[in-house]
């Protein structure tokens, strides 16, 4: 819990990163700050599904979040009564810091004009194959980085990523957090490798379909796991022992997914950080990630580190990991407790928080 004296008002705002946003609201308001979140309507982050999306809204107001709900297409002109009564709370309620997580959405820059931001930057460099901004999206992309006072990013190595986009301007490194669990899962009868998120271009599937052929040479009895939608899919091998799950896995299904797994693997081409891996490494499951941005920090040994591409390297380390028992999970679920925490991340977030705040009176 904060210090009274720290308590502080914080609205969390958000587009696509809304699971995310939330969790971090949550680990904000058990520090003890007032917070609230601005947020779209829509349920693309839940694979469509406005019932799974609605229960966590309710969850969130249940735990004392005020929850300001924004309708509509961007474009839409049905939201405007809605955003001139979320601009009149925000003006009674005075957020002194709005921590934007990054978005191209121009009524959430517009409802926010005024106060202290801190933008997260999750992926300082695109995804490939991600689609094109129109213009006005752009634009909006482009105004919360000019707005920004302070920077948040995942990892140290997306530090050097972003400084070029935002000169000066101080750029923390707050861990993408996890809840963790109090004893690691067990491994599974049979030795299982995973994939899931959505099946994006930059997830590797290629490798990794290239790499099962490999570790099968060694291990006949391996078998794999995709789970996720995506263009991606395709590119799943097609075997016996592979299981294609092509479709949105809700959230009450994610632990059932990670119990049935000896390693979760993360073969990317390009990478910034993942909330998937975090997952893992909160539930004591190891993962093996490319060497690209902030991935390796979520190994708790260099052995699960591979050279992004390389199937061989990919192929090595599934075969040297995949019967890693208990001892090896409770290394995972300790690294991901010290580094990755909940509770870690909103500790270092109030400090940045702080020091803005502390810096702006001074300079006033």
């Amino acid at each position: 819990m904060a210090d009274p004296s720290r308590r502080i008002r914080v609205l969390v705002v958000c587009d696509f990163l809304f699971k995310y946003g939330s969790q971090q609201a949550r680990s904000l308001l058990e520090m003890g700050h007032d917070v609230s979140m601005l947020f779209r309507t829509h349920a693309l982050e839940f694979g469509g599904d406005t019932v799974e999306r609605d229960e966590w809204i309710e969850g969130l107001r249940r735990d004392g979040i005020t929850m300001h709900v924004l309708p509509g297409r961007v474009r839409s002109l049905s939201a405007v009564p809605r955003m001139l009564e979320i601009r009149r709370h925000l003006e009674r309620w005075r957020p002194q810091i709005v921590h934007v997580h990054e978005n191209h959405d121009p009524r959430l820059l517009a409802l926010t004009r005024g106060y202290r931001t801190i933008l997260t930057v999750h992926d300082p460099l695109g995804h490939p194959g991600a689609p094109d901004l129109s213009r006005a999206e752009n634009w909006a992309f482009r105004s919360w980085f000019r707005r920004a006072e302070r920077f948040v990013v995942h990892g140290r190595a997306l530090v050097e990523e972003l400084e070029p986009l935002v000169g000066r301007r101080p750029i923390a490194v707050i861990p993408h957090g996890v809840s963790v669990r109090s004893e690691p899962l067990g491994p599974p009868d049979s030795p299982t490798v995973l994939l899931f998120g959505r099946l994006e271009q930059y997830k590797g599937v290629e490798v990794l379909a290239e790499a099962m052929p490999q570790v099968w040479r060694e291990r006949s009895d391996v078998r794999l796991v995709v789970a996720g939608a995506g263009p991606a899919a395709g590119l799943v091998p097609e075997d016996a022992r592979v299981s294609l799950l092509d479709r949105y896995i809700p959230e009450q299904d994610v632990e059932a997914l990670l119990a049935r797994s000896s390693l979760v693997v993360l073969p990317y081409t390009q990478a910034s950080q993942s909330g998937v891996g975090m997952l893992a490494v909160g539930a004591g499951v190891p993962v093996v990630v490319s060497d690209l941005g902030a991935l390796p920090e979520l190994a708790c040994d260099p052995s699960f580190v591979v050279e992004a591409g390389n199937a061989s390297a990919l192929a090595a380390a599934i075969v040297q990991h995949v019967d890693d028992g208990q001892s090896t999970r409770r290394a995972v679920l300790q690294h991901a407790n010290a580094n990755f925490s909940w509770e870690h991340a909103a500790r270092l977030t109030t400090d940045l928080y702080s020091d803005l705040l502390t810096n702006a009176l001074l300079s006033a």
